[in-house]
């Protein structure tokens, strides 16, 4: 069965209870032509290898504590930081404790 993502004027509980530290999961929230929002959820030391996405980007922390490596640097991103990358910027990582990433992804489809 297909998951059903958000319509427009739809409401969407970003802080789902249900989302475990323990595990890591991806939930897509909102899909359409050029936008993609997502919930990732990361256990304790997951960690990410360099990878970029197909477009421009947010990243933003819900919960939790992750090294973020972008531009030749590594930030921390604690509950309330958010962080832009521009048009597939390469990226990795690192979670210190069990993390709630919010990710938007502005996308080039037709």
């Amino acid at each position: 069965m297909a998951l059903s993502h958000a319509k427009s004027g739809d409401l969407v509980n970003i802080q789902d209870a249900a989302a475990e530290f323990s595990s890591n999961t991806s939930v897509t929230l909102v899909r359409d032509d050029h936008i993609e929002i997502f919930r990732l959820v990361l256990g304790a030391g997951t960690h990410m290898q360099e990878h970029s996405a197909a477009g421009a980007m947010t990243v933003q922390c819900l919960g939790g504590e992750v090294d973020f490596s972008c531009h030749d640097k590594t930030q921390t991103l604690r509950p309330g930081d958010l962080i832009y990358l521009n048009d597939a910027a390469p990226h990795a990582l690192h979670s210190k404790q069990g993390t709630i990433l919010l990710i938007t992804l502005m996308l080039h489809r037709k």
